[in-house]
């Protein structure tokens, strides 16, 4: 028969080995959850991202209608009573230096 002290050591041993393997687990588990949480994130991140590129390009389209050349000439028409000169009353002036 064995004594206490000799059947202590592989009691503590197995005991040991199994604290390990479920501290093992428990690591697999936070680390998937982790993975997870994770890729949750950046999904989201990517479904803003496109959001903010959709975004970006109507501001584009809006920003080339407010500065077209035509809207542009109708508002200096029609707010500042501005009009393209004949080519008969425009002037050149040229400054020469010697």
């Amino acid at each position: 028969m064995l004594s206490g002290g000799e059947l202590l050591a592989p009691v503590s041993l197995v005991a040991g080995l199994t604290l390990l393997v479920m501290i093992s687990a428990m690591m697999v588990i936070f680390s998937a959850y982790e993975y997870r949480r994770l890729f949750n994130q950046h999904q989201v991140l990517v479904s803003q991202w496109d959001e903010l590129q959709v975004e970006w390009g109507q501001y584009l389209l809006e920003q080339s209608v407010w500065s077209s050349h035509n809207r542009i000439e109708t508002l200096a028409a029609d707010q500042l009573n501005m009009v393209v000169p004949d080519t008969e009353t425009i002037e050149i002036v040229r400054h020469e230096q010697r």
